[in-house]
């Protein structure tokens, strides 16, 4: 996928990726980070996104910038979904919305870019039951799992 996306940073293990979004509300630092997590027997990455406070050395998922560059910064997050699976491409990835809007909203864009990431990616949702199941694009889903497709 070629997205219109800001530069990023990333920590040397890929587990940590820091870019700014630049707005009318300034320069806003944001933080992505891709964190191992065993649950009911899986091992996977958690992705948590927001805006990273310095000051208190911490990212906040439940921000709203309102910035005026939403699809630039879920295209760098998207970006960077990428560039992880390129490096750990046998990793099942996990993402979800700090509200069921933003989870709505992230949804909207798998939507909007089905055809190029189910080249990528294969990906399922979550159910509100709690069910896993591949994804079907305008089914309503709680959260999302993804592994990169191997060439």
């Amino acid at each position: 996928m070629n997205l219109d996306h800001y530069q990023f940073k990333i920590a040397p293990d890929y587990h940590e990726y820091e870019f700014y979004s630049d707005g009318p509300r300034g320069r806003i630092k944001k933080m992505v980070v891709f964190s191992l997590v065993k649950w009911k027997g899986i091992l996977f990455y958690n992705l948590a996104f927001g805006d990273y406070i310095d000051e208190l050395n911490k990212l906040n998922d439940d921000s709203v910038s309102n910035n005026g560059d939403r699809q630039k910064v879920l295209a760098t997050v998207a970006t960077i979904v990428i560039d992880f699976a390129n490096h750990f491409p046998d990793a099942l990835i996990f993402a979800t919305g700090s509200t069921p809007a933003r989870t709505r909203l992230y949804q909207m864009n798998i939507n909007r870019l089905w055809d190029e990431v189910k080249l990528l990616f294969q990906i399922y949702g979550v159910r509100s039951d709690g069910i896993m199941e591949l994804f079907r694009p305008n089914e309503n889903y709680h959260g999302f799992y993804a592994r990169r497709i191997l060439h």
